[in-house]
């Protein structure tokens, strides 16, 4: 895998540490250690992994990848520009999103300063937004939810704005990030609907114009969306959601519920407010009920992170029209949003697999078979980001599109394992559940919730 200068110590951190002053070293010392382990440079995970590899792969190798895959280009295109210059790191990786995070809390204070005139207003929507413990974690993830927000939240901007062209493009940009976005699009339309004071061909061509246009935008990406489509509709992973599902993923965007509830209460719903407020309500409810109605359907798709944009909508509710009350519940919430938030970036749960496959090379014999098992989930992306060749063992035959087959080559899954070697086993199940034909467990070494399984023939 390629290293960069993100990967080890440069000389720059060297000669600092033989030339600065005491003070300023504490400092420095103090900050790498703060990094050390953190949700920015902790191992990457599979989804993580598998589009670190496509975005470094030749750029017709990456589309042919993303095309068969469930998602658009925009992300693995920014991405493949941010590896060449910046490399493959898991901090080079996990710093485009949290630049694209930045982005969104910047794009939230402007939205607020626009709709409600109010800089305190829109420096706390802004923080509010940042910290939001869910939102947070995404902040540090290598995958396209924060290009989605940063485009969707960018796209509302120029929305209220009433700047025609930078709207289109940018919620182009948030079609092109995820095809979730197509359900704020929906949100905005609808609150255009909602401004109609007469009906004349004028008017409705004025509101259906920019729609028109961003149509002839994502023209190109029609047929592998339909490919896309396909997939999906022939069996996905998601399952049919409940109503507690629904009600659970408002709970989430704002973490403490009660208080949120409360909030929104005693704001001031104001007449003069009533398009303003009409399009924060849109933009927080509609793409949920869309989606949770649509996967009542075979067409199983309702899934909270793909709803991540929703969320400065909330925020943006919370912290505009409120009363004095509001400020000592907003306070709590911003308190709690804060510690909730350092605590998960500084207590990564992302499994090891940068020390575990350090493990593995030094102790494991090369003559070896490893393979990973396809239990609650394999990690053949992992491995192969860490530089293990460790194909999945699925004898039960092919495996369905949605565990990354769109990257995998022949040489990446086995239907038998070689009778004349040792076979060693990757998983992230519990040994005691894992049962392979014709063989049996010899001993096991367990790294937080990783396994390497040494197995013997029956």
């Amino acid at each position: 895998m390629k290293k960069n200068i993100l990967s080890h110590p440069i000389p720059i951190s060297r000669l600092l540490e033989k030339l600065a002053p005491p003070f300023l070293l504490k400092t420095f010392t103090y900050v790498k250690l703060l990094i050390m382990n953190t949700l920015l440079n902790c191992s990457l995970w599979g989804d993580e992994a598998f589009s670190a590899i496509a975005a470094q792969k030749p750029f017709l190798s990456m589309m042919n990848v993303v095309i068969k895959d469930t998602s658009p280009p925009l992300f693995y295109i920014i991405s493949f520009i941010w590896f060449k210059i910046f490399g493959s790191s898991e901090i080079a990786i996990r710093s485009l999103s949290f630049l694209f995070y930045l982005g969104t809390a910047l794009v939230v204070y402007l939205i607020a300063k626009e709709l409600f005139r109010s800089i305190f207003g829109a420096v706390l929507a802004a923080i509010l937004t940042f910290f939001n413990p869910f939102l947070f974690p995404y902040a540090f993830e290598g995958r396209m939810y924060f290009c989605l927000l940063f485009f969707v939240v960018l796209s509302f901007y120029f929305l209220v704005k009433k700047n025609e062209k930078a709207y289109i493009f940018s919620a182009a940009a948030a079609l092109y990030s995820h095809h979730f976005a197509v359900f704020a699009i929906a949100a905005q339309f609808v609150w255009r609907l909602t401004a109609i004071k007469k009906i004349n061909k004028k008017y409705i061509w004025k509101i259906i114009k920019p729609y028109f246009w961003l149509a002839l935008l994502y023209l190109p990406w029609i047929y592998p969306l339909y490919l896309q489509t396909s997939l999906v509709s022939s069996g996905f992973w998601l399952g049919k959601p409940k109503l507690k599902h629904l009600l659970g993923t408002f709970s989430n965007f704002a973490k403490i519920p009660l208080l949120a509830g409360v909030i929104l209460l005693i704001r001031k719903w104001q007449q003069k407010n009533r398009a303003k407020d009409w399009l924060l309500v849109l933009w927080l409810i509609l793409p949920p009920l869309i989606t949770f109605f649509i996967s009542q359907s075979k067409l199983s798709i309702f899934y909270e992170r793909y709803l991540l944009y929703c969320v400065p909508a909330l925020m943006l509710l919370f912290t505009s029209q409120v009363r004095k009350l509001s400020y000592l519940l907003i306070s709590i919430i911003l308190t709690t949003y804060i510690l909730t938030s350092w605590h998960t970036f500084a207590h990564p749960f992302k499994k090891p697999f940068r020390q575990f496959a350090g493990w593995v090379k030094s102790n494991v014999s090369e003559n070896t078979f490893i393979v990973n098992y396809n239990g609650k989930a394999h990690h053949l992306w992992e491995t192969k980001y860490y530089g293990i060749k460790a194909p999945i063992y699925s004898p039960g035959g092919p495996l369905p599109f949605y565990v990354g087959t769109a990257q995998m080559t022949a040489s990446d899954v086995v239907f038998k394992l070689p009778a004349n070697k040792p076979i060693g086993l990757i998983s992230s199940d519990d040994p005691q559940s894992i049962k392979i034909e014709g063989y049996q467990i010899k001993k096991f070494h367990q790294l937080n919730s990783l396994y390497f399984i040494w197995l013997e023939k029956q």
